[in-house]
């Protein structure tokens, strides 16, 4: 039904869309790990959240970021021919 060339970019925007979501989704993990880790660790000091609560959406923020180049990266190297 579709040509060659179409069929060929769908798999390689799928492929894109996959390994973006893996770095998210690994990316998240870590994210969680590393932040229930330090909540108990100021839980049991008693101390301030907010600075790792900032963190941890900074960390989002650049997971976002490294997910994004991640698909661009992946496009833009199957277009070499």
């Amino acid at each position: 039904m579709f040509s060659s060339r179409l069929e060929q970019r769908r798999k390689v925007r799928r492929f894109a869309l996959l390994v973006a979501v893996t770095v998210l989704i690994a990316g998240i993990a870590l994210i969680a790990v590393v932040a229930m880790q330090g909540f108990d660790l100021l839980g049991a000091a008693g101390a301030d959240r907010l600075p790792l609560g900032l963190a941890v959406l900074g960390a989002l923020g650049g997971l976002l970021v490294l997910a994004l180049v991640a698909y661009v990266a992946v496009r833009v190297f199957s277009r070499v021919e």
